[in-house]
């Protein structure tokens, strides 16, 4: 039989949450950067590119201006101007939306219209730089190149170390906030909501959402309410027994006690007699014991259920439950339990005895429907129609009434009940389907939680 067992202790975070706090940490850090790009692009792009172009504009022109009267050889020092560039062209970067966006300024703005390459590694300047064709007077000598160190840029503001750190931590705790609030604070909020102020059943069930801890202390405390909500009817069936098993005897003393008075003379009559009295009042103390048990049926027979607890508790009711497989999720109905109770003990029942195990207990939630699937490995039905529901029949002899239907009878008034139906159908790999389809009425929404 596989039925999920029930945590020991409380557990910290499992996969489900680690995956959860993962996923807040990359959106939180992703949309941390995304508004830093969003920034740097609107704000700081704009304020760089007019600052390199003027920069670039002025040392071009000045070097330009120099070389026309001083050889490169005697040019100041710090100003970096080669024949030949480090990288070859089919080796050179390309020139980023930022370079080309310099580029086209210079040509807009300025009117210098030069040649630019990014510098390759190894980088001349730890930033890196541009490399600038220089036009000379002299068309037949070697080009010159002038290199530009880049101190600012979109590409070297983006990774300056304390612009990442601050984008990573703000990223990261707006990440980490943003799953406290998911999966802390809204889950305990609704918790606390869900709690019922009163005693008296039936007391509806807490949604189990959230961390793992958070998950496993509503889980106890919903099985906690599952014991409470089931003590009324525990009573109601112990009021019940007892005036049954009390009825009878009773009923016999008073008989004998009649008789045996009818019999006697003088004081030992009056003795029967006094007994008698005695014997009926306890017979009408036993008479309002059932009484009592039928004022305390509510009027509302719906009560709320977890549904995989229900069916665990069900499976484990019979002797040969290893021969039961058990795939329930958990869900929160609020449904006639009496009735959920009998219809599945009657497909159970049939399955055991017209079918072969193992029989497969299974739900599934569609929407605002439930479907429960009882399936046997028989030989199913002799025809893909459906059973022909048989009509009730008033004799009270239950032996005369077996292998007459009359469990899936009721079990489809189940069905009808709760707005649905039952069908039964043949399963690929053989066997008997029998599935319980349960929708939502107007007066009783099926979900807790739709």
């Amino acid at each position: 039989m596989s039925t999920p067992e029930a945590p020991a202790g409380v557990s910290g975070f499992d996969r489900r949450d680690w995956t959860d706090l993962l996923g807040c940490l990359a959106a939180g850090i992703g949309v941390s950067f995304g508004l830093l790009l969003l920034l740097m692009r609107t704000v700081l792009e704009p304020q760089l590119v007019d600052e390199s172009v003027r920069r670039i504009n002025r040392n071009v022109r000045l070097v330009e201006g120099m070389l026309i009267r001083t050889p490169v050889e005697e040019l100041p020092k710090g100003v970096m101007v080669q024949s030949r560039l480090p990288s070859p062209e089919n080796n050179a970067y390309a020139l980023s939306a930022f370079d080309r966006e310099v580029r086209d300024e210079l040509r807009r703005r300025e009117r210098l219209v030069r040649e630019i390459r990014r510098d390759r590694t190894p980088l001349e300047d730890p930033w890196g730089g541009y490399w600038i064709q220089l036009r000379l007077p002299d068309r037949h000598s070697s080009p010159l190149w002038l290199y530009q160190p880049e101190r600012l840029s979109s590409l070297s503001v983006w990774y300056l170390p304390i612009l990442r750190s601050l984008a990573l931590l703000l990223g990261t705790g707006a990440g980490l906030m943003m799953f406290l609030r998911r999966q802390v604070e809204l889950p305990f909020r609704r918790v606390m909501a869900a709690i019922p102020d009163t005693s008296l059943p039936p007391l509806t069930l807490l949604p189990e959402r959230g961390v793992a801890p958070l998950r496993t202390l509503t889980l106890r405390i919903n099985r906690l309410l599952e014991r409470l909500n089931g003590v009324a009817a525990d009573r109601r069936g112990l009021l019940r027994g007892l005036a049954h098993d009390l009825g009878g005897p009773q009923a016999r003393l008073i008989l004998q006690a009649e008789i045996l008075q009818e019999s006697l003379e003088g004081p030992s009559r009056q003795v029967v007699e006094s007994m008698l009295q005695e014997l009926r009042q306890l017979a009408a103390i036993t008479a309002q014991l059932g009484v009592l048990a039928d004022q305390e049926i509510p009027e509302d027979i719906h009560e709320p259920i977890a549904l995989d607890d229900f069916c665990r508790r069900l499976v484990d009711s019979y002797p040969a439950n290893d021969r039961l497989v058990l795939a329930v999720p958990r869900m929160f109905l609020f449904i006639d339990l009496l009735g959920l109770e009998r219809s599945l003990c009657n497909l159970i029942d049939n399955a055991f005895e017209y079918g072969r195990p193992p029989v497969t207990l299974s739900a599934l939630r569609q929407g605002s429907s439930l479907r429960i699937l009882v399936e046997d490995r028989g030989d199913g039905l002799r025809s893909p129609t459906l059973l022909t529901m048989p009509s009730s029949s008033r004799a009270d002899d239950r032996q005369r009434q077996r292998h007459q239907g009359l469990g899936l009878l009721l079990v489809d008034r189940f069905c009808r009940s709760q707005g649905g139906r039952l069908l039964l159908r043949r399963c690929e790999g053989g066997g008997l389907r029998a599935e319980m389809l349960l929708k939502p009425t107007l007066t009783n929404p099926l979900f807790q939680n739709p």
